[in-house]
């Protein structure tokens, strides 16, 4: 097990860039879960090129940073297509054969399909283009990074992102009322719950079952978030195709209908955030990071 900041974070970058290669991989032989895993492997990477940037060398960090940026917003109109016909292909499995009136799997296919394909010849584009090759050629060799610190600025790095979701979360509460403003303040409060868990989930072999209980806490923050904006993607799209059905002559029953079941997720999404953050506020979990 890595005893010093410097290798914990040569190694974590070593890990991180094989999960990428493997990913592309899923994705050029259409993998489910491709988009997803390389999208959740460029957020790890960059939010270890973000929090440790001084560490590994800010002029590098800074270069390579942008580039993951670019990749995961390459991909990520596709997986938010994926995201939502998965929930409501979900949804619709779940509905007795009388509440499900007209084609509405159709209508789903029908209005991602322009989208769909414009967001995998993207994607597609993406893993051709020299950029790509030369992200991942800097990322395996390293280039321009030369790992520092101590545990002294490990723990540094993990209390900054840890105050940081802790602070946007009370900005968060204090929006509660203004709904576009709330959303807003939660999609920060997810941005850093993911990055104060990747970063603990980094620094694991250093501090053990200190770093794994700030990870575990983060990781219900954004998890109970993620599912919130899920919910709200979900409903959009449903919104969309219930409005064309009216248009179009349809029966708009069962979007409604699922559109209210989505609104019910949302509710239960962020009650689960509201447990969380309030296990994330105990002292006990913080102490250690001084």
């Amino acid at each position: 097990m890595p005893s010093d900041l410097p290798t914990v974070l040569r190694e974590r970058l070593d890990h991180l860039t094989d999960r990428l290669r493997e990913a592309e991989g899923m994705v050029h032989e259409k993998h489910p879960d491709g988009v997803h895993d390389l999208r959740v492997a460029l957020r790890r990477t960059r939010s270890l090129l973000t929090t440790f940037d001084m560490e590994m060398g800010e002029a590098t960090s800074g270069r390579l940073k942008e580039e993951v940026r670019w990749a995961g917003g390459e991909l990520s109109p596709l997986r938010d297509i994926e995201v939502v016909h998965e929930r409501i292909g979900a949804l619709l499995s779940e509905q007795r054969v009388e509440l499900v009136l007209g084609q509405v799997r159709g209508r789903l296919d029908d209005h991602q399909r322009g989208p769909r394909r414009d967001a995998e010849e993207r994607a597609g584009r993406t893993l051709e283009s020299e950029r790509w090759r030369t992200l991942l050629a800097h990322l395996t060799e390293q280039d321009g990074l030369d790992p520092q610190g101590t545990e002294d600025d490990a723990r540094k790095r993990l209390r900054k992102d840890w105050r940081r979701m802790r602070r946007r979360a009370r900005r968060a509460a204090a929006t509660v009322g203004d709904e576009r403003a709330h959303e807003a303040a939660l999609h920060d409060v997810r941005k850093a719950a993911k990055r104060a868990r990747y970063a603990a989930e980094t620094l694991g072999p250093l501090f053990g079952s200190d770093a794994a209980a700030i990870e575990s806490a983060a990781e219900a923050v954004q998890q109970s978030l993620g599912d919130h904006r899920d919910t709200l993607l979900t409903r959009q799209a449903l919104r969309l195709m219930g409005v064309q059905a009216h248009l179009d002559g349809d029966n708009g029953f069962t979007y409604g209908r699922l559109h209210a079941l989505e609104e019910v997720a949302g509710s239960r999404a962020l009650g689960a955030y509201e447990e969380a953050h309030t296990k994330a506020e105990k002292p006990k979990l913080r102490r250690w990071l001084g």
